[in-house]
């Protein structure tokens, strides 16, 4: 018998990502045969864009499968670096301060681990990202979560981040467009939370990774364009949801130089440096994969819109229409406590088992009692999905009032 003292008490209190554990049960059910109907998963259902595919087989064909430069190859350095100035007007760019890692969750991991030490405080808005608090628990921190609510838009305010600074912390993350309500901060909110950081020392990560997927009028800002900030903003992207190149592997930062040094021999620890071939394949993308870019963006936005309006005629939910991301994020209002359901990963446990559709419930991303839907799913699946839905919630408030 293996006794849980034997074990790392940082990994035992880092909780296995929920989406992921959903995905893969519904992938097992389909495999025996069942029709599941999967709007949990978090990537795009596009291809790869050709020229990334070209610049891969160009790259084997050269042989180019060995080691390269642990921090990635020069030209995408000085690629994203062009990226980040131009596209994110973020003047301290170098590409020198450039990293490419294994995705955009391997950059922020890095990261955490290069900047935070035992007794430290993360500062995490929720809804969030289901890996953030798992990943700060295991470098040692402490994740503490601020809590922003539906009537909020899901935005945490200038006063409630004033309210969670201590001494202790030493970093704060923002992601927008978010991962799981698709909300975007506008460039004054933006601007009014880096006056509340200002004068405090800590880091600011900004997760970014689904900066190219917008639909409304907010434009997407960068915390590191903002020049009283910029020399604390670690700034996170990568291919993977833009490009559609989720299982390539290929995220980048930029930091300030001497976070930028310890990340590097984070990695160079750990990994290396990310696979050459996709490395090859991310430059691909980012020199020609632009109209790509576009046309999924622009499927994306009439998806949005096709669920949005779906979801309008189910009584009892309440939703926020998106402004970027492919993720609708549902309040069951009180819909659970008239139908009996515990709670959010039950009636999630519930749609699957009896009505075939996985979704991810909203405790995964730190807000009980809701649910996300991912629209990255043809519009057949998606009209399925929410009618199995509608057909959940009926058949649940039918057997209450039997």
């Amino acid at each position: 018998m293996i006794l849980s003292s034997h074990l790392s008490y940082r990994v035992l209190a880092a909780q296995e990502a929920q989406t992921l554990a959903i995905s893969n049960k519904a992938k097992r059910l389909k495999k025996q045969g069942l029709d599941i109907v999967s709007l949990s998963v978090g990537e795009p259902d596009f291809d790869t864009p050709e020229c990334a595919k070209q610049a891969a087989l160009h790259a084997i064909s050269q042989n180019f499968t060995h080691y390269t430069e642990s921090d990635g190859i020069m030209e995408l350095r000085e690629a994203v670096a062009n990226k980040f100035i131009n596209d994110n007007d973020i003047k301290s760019v170098r590409q020198s301060t450039i990293l490419i890692s294994g995705g955009a969750k391997q950059c922020i991991y890095n990261v955490l681990n290069a900047i935070c030490n035992e007794g430290d405080e993360v500062l995490i808005f929720a809804p969030y990202w289901v890996s953030y608090p798992a990943m700060v628990a295991l470098t040692g921190a402490t994740p503490i979560i601020i809590q922003a609510s539906f009537e909020q838009v899901y935005k945490v305010t200038p006063l409630q981040l004033q309210a969670h600074l201590t001494i202790n912390t030493k970093c704060v993350i923002l992601n927008s467009p978010s991962n799981p309500t698709g909300i975007m901060y506008t460039e004054q909110e933006i601007r009014d939370l880096a006056a509340v950081l200002q004068d405090h020392d800590c880091f600011i990560i900004s997760d970014e990774i689904y900066e190219k997927i917008s639909f409304g009028d907010i434009k997407h800002f960068s915390p590191g364009a903002i020049e009283s900030i910029a020399h604390r903003v670690i700034t996170v992207n990568g291919v993977s949801k833009a490009y559609a190149m989720t299982g390539w592997r290929i995220g980048y930062m930029n930091a300030p130089e001497h976070v930028f040094k310890e990340a590097s021999k984070v990695q160079g620890q750990s990994t290396s440096h990310p696979c050459s071939i996709a490395q090859k394949a991310a430059l691909g993308a980012l020199i020609g994969g632009d109209y790509d870019v576009e046309n999924m963006r622009k499927a994306f936005s009439f998806r949005k819109q096709l669920v949005c309006d779906l979801l309008s005629t189910i009584p009892g939910i309440r939703f926020h229409i998106p402004d970027g991301a492919f993720y609708v994020f549902i309040e069951l209002g009180s819909i659970l406590a008239d139908t009996g359901i515990e709670d959010d990963a039950l009636f999630c446990s519930y749609l699957l088992d009896r009505f075939l559709l996985a979704l991810v419930p909203g405790s995964a991303f730190g807000n009980p009692n809701s649910i996300r839907i991912s629209f990255a799913a043809s519009e057949q699946t998606l009209q399925k999905g929410i009618l199995r839905l509608a057909e959940g919630i009926s058949s649940l408030q039918n057997q209450k009032n039997v």
